[in-house]
């Protein structure tokens, strides 16, 4: 970073820090949550939601599974190892951690002091804690400004509630706009947060900027001319040559190693570093440079007008993650996000844009016009999307990746997309809301259609046995299913043991809250899964220890097991098994 001379500091110091001697302390629970990018509860239920987060204290000091918590889709990285695991992009930074995020509002508008986090189950997933400065008049050209008060790694914190208060960054502004942000990689099991409580200076003042924000991240020429140094020291190294003392210029350097070495730069420090120079401008600006664009990191700084500056880059994208882009304040447009599809997307393969607000039907529209080779589309959480919005995208035929997590999705519409998407290899239809009349229709259609299907999320889905044996019976090569909290299956028909019989590649099988499994579907399961990593039983009392110790004894690879909330396995046998399968991770969920 570039040093401020110490003058220089002290004079940034009393701009950045307000007198404070008239300002009353105050202390405020979140009044609403504004936005999310995933919760285990339903679209209709109080339940496990986020919206719990809003209001008091409810549950601490207790500690465990409590349906009253806010409370995420995922934890731990067992979802990572299966099958529908996303791509990962090269130049995210490796301090980006963060999978989820909960946006909160408050009353009043004040000067964070202290912050309070309420962790009730599992704690140790929070990353980051930004606020919003949401009253300036930047706010209306999409210039929302956003800063971290608080980052760190996820911990392994002891199993027991805590009121997580970290120590907090000064800021210039007042707020009453606060994101978390997660890392579940460490969570044993769900985490789950109770309330927030927001301290701060109640005052309206407007702080002004030193004048100085930026200049370090824009024009780091100290960090350009080391970079320069090292780059030539690095390749001197490399190069045989038998002169000692030998000298060379990076702009000597061969092209395509100035190329990889850019490469490693994740997109801020590459639009950093072309203003160093002319040379350094002309290889950063390289189209080549940008087949693959990793916004999500940067959420907070991109929007219209950086995607405009991008625009003369993105020759050559193949890649796009911009998940998160946008926010509750509008800060992208979808005109400018058309407009840059209608330039950068003609070689676009992946595009992730999942809990974006300016994802509308417009949008995916411009997506299905501009995008004719794209493979994989994640708009999960987008809640602009009506229900007919999907449908555009029946003129893409390329699709092999397909996430609506959380949508709002009228039946004909996804049967026209399925229909012609005979490639498509992972759909993701989780807690979706389509017409329980429909759904059948929808899985009847991906049996004849899509055949190749290696991964499907039915999470909170109201399909029957008939549309689950459509899948059982056409797409043999399914190696991961999720339908649990899917009320309408029963185990008397036979469907979860045709399954397994029908599906033997399958590694990942949530039949989480049936109710109905049973022994004999456990029987099945170690007979016919070999290769079974994940088995999700949570919630029934009619399967017994043997049952279970069966799975446990044939799936010689399984890694990952919940049967909490079974009735008829204790904590003692399962400490037993834990012992003799250490390669499991054995789960049992409870409530003090």
């Amino acid at each position: 970073m570039l040093k401020i001379p110490r003058k220089l500091r002290r004079k940034c110091r009393k701009i950045f820090c307000p007198n404070t001697s008239n300002m009353e302390p105050l202390a405020q629970y979140a009044a609403d949550v504004s936005d999310f990018s995933s919760q285990y509860g339903s679209e209709t239920s109080i339940s496990y939601t986020a919206c719990n987060l809003a209001g008091n204290v409810n549950i601490y000091p207790a500690y465990g599974d409590f349906t009253q918590a806010c409370v995420f889709r995922t934890y731990g990285p067992w979802w990572k190892y299966a099958p529908s695991g996303k791509r990962k992009f090269k130049r995210t930074p490796p301090s980006f951690v963060s999978q989820d995020y909960i946006e909160l509002e408050f009353e009043y508008e004040v000067h964070p002091t202290e912050i309070q986090i309420w962790e009730t189950y599992n704690p140790g997933s929070i990353v980051r804690i930004l606020a919003c400065d949401s009253s300036g008049t930047d706010v209306d050209r999409g210039m929302t400004r956003w800063a971290v008060l608080w980052e760190g790694g996820p911990e392994r914190a002891p199993p027991e509630s805590r009121i997580f208060s970290p120590p907090l960054r000064n800021v210039p502004f007042c707020t009453k706009v606060l994101r978390l942000e997660f890392c579940h990689d460490l969570c044993d099991y769900y985490t789950e947060l109770d309330a927030v409580c927001l301290h701060g200076d109640d005052s309206h003042g407007n702080y002004m900027m030193s004048g100085l924000e930026g200049v370090t991240s824009r024009y780091p020429y100290k960090e350009i001319r080391d970079l320069e140094n090292n780059l030539a020291t690095l390749y001197l190294r490399e190069k045989d040559t038998s002169e000692e003392n030998s000298t060379i210029s990076i702009e000597e350097l061969p092209e395509e190693v100035i190329q990889l070495i850019l490469s490693y730069l994740d997109i801020p420090s590459l639009c950093r570093a072309s203003v160093a120079s002319k040379f350094f401008y002309q290889h950063c600006y390289d189209s080549l440079q940008y087949k693959e664009l990793d916004l999500q990191p940067h959420w907070t700084e991109v929007n219209n007008f950086a995607l405009d500056s991008l625009l003369s880059r993105c020759h050559y994208l193949q890649h796009l993650n911009i998940s998160w882009c946008g926010g509750n304040q509008n800060s992208i447009s979808p005109l400018t996000f058309t407009r840059f599809l209608q330039q950068c997307g003609r070689d676009l393969q992946t595009l992730y844009m999942s809990s974006c607000k300016f994802v509308n039907g417009d949008v995916i529209m411009a997506v299905a016009e501009h995008c004719p080779k794209l493979k994989e589309l994640d708009i999960g959480s987008c809640q602009s999307l009506d229900a007919q919005s999907v449908s555009h995208l029946s003129k893409i035929r390329t699709l092999e990746r397909l996430n609506l997590y959380r949508l709002l999705v009228e039946k004909g519409s996804l049967i026209k997309v399925l229909s012609v998407s005979p490639n498509l290899r992972h759909l993701n239809l989780g807690s979706s809301r389509i017409p329980e009349s429909g759904l059948d229709s929808v899985m009847e259609v991906i049996g004849s259609n899509c055949k190749r299907l290696i991964s499907l999320d039915l999470w909170r889905c109201r399909l029957t046995e008939e549309g689950l044996n459509d899948i059982a019976d056409n797409c043999s090569e399914l190696q991961e299913l999720d339908v649990g909290w899917c009320p309408n299956l029963r185990s008397g028909t036979g469907c979860f043991t045709d399954l397994v019989k029908k599906c033997p590649n399958i590694k990942k099988l949530y039949l989480t809250a049936n109710r109905t499994i049973c022994n004999e579907d456990l029987i099945a399961i170690s007979k016919h899964c070999p290769n079974l990593e994940q088995l999700d039983i949570l919630g029934t009392s009619n399967v017994h220890r043997e049952s279970v110790y069966s799975v446990l004894t044939s799936c010689r690879k399984l890694i990952f097991l919940d049967v909490s909330f079974c009735g008829n396995v204790d904590e003692d046998t399962i400490n037993i098994w834990r012992s003799e399968f250490p390669q499991c991770s054995i789960k049992k969920s409870f409530q003090d």
